[in-house]
């Protein structure tokens, strides 16, 4: 009885590997990391000084956002949020008000993976920072 309950175990766990298109042909006990996995985010957080506004905002040259009527909700300080996956660990992040300010920073991703975007007295500032800032 014990074998045979091995055996149907063992054909479950077969079927269950083969159900994974992306695993790569591996022993079982093998741990398998998934490519997105891998890659790093960079949260912008578009926060004060924003009033209808089109915002555009370009990593390492690549044009990641582009966006009309941007107006800040000062209940909350915050505008709008993008996420940008990025491979490589240190990206030229530069955002820029149509008729307004523009600005560009390095950003080191792993130690600063969270920017805050403000205008203030019509002056714009990056902020990066290791931990996300609350909202007020």
């Amino acid at each position: 009885m014990f074998v045979r309950a091995l055996i149907i175990l063992l054909a479950i766990l077969a079927i269950g590997f083969t159900c994974v298109p992306d695993r790569p042909q591996a022993d079982f006990l093998t741990p398998y990391h998934y490519q997105a996995s891998t890659n790093m985010r960079l949260s912008i957080k578009l926060r004060d000084g924003f009033s209808n506004s089109t915002v555009i905002i370009e990593v390492n040259g690549q044009q990641v956002y582009r966006k009309s009527g941007v107006t800040t909700d000062l209940t909350i300080s915050f505008a709008d949020v993008v996420e940008v996956p990025v491979e490589e660990s240190t990206v030229k992040l530069k955002v820029t008000v149509e008729g307004g300010e523009t600005q560009t920073k390095e950003i080191r991703v792993p130690e600063t993976p969270f920017v805050d975007v403000w205008i203030l007295n019509g002056k714009m500032e990056l902020q990066a920072s290791k931990e996300e800032m609350p909202m007020l």
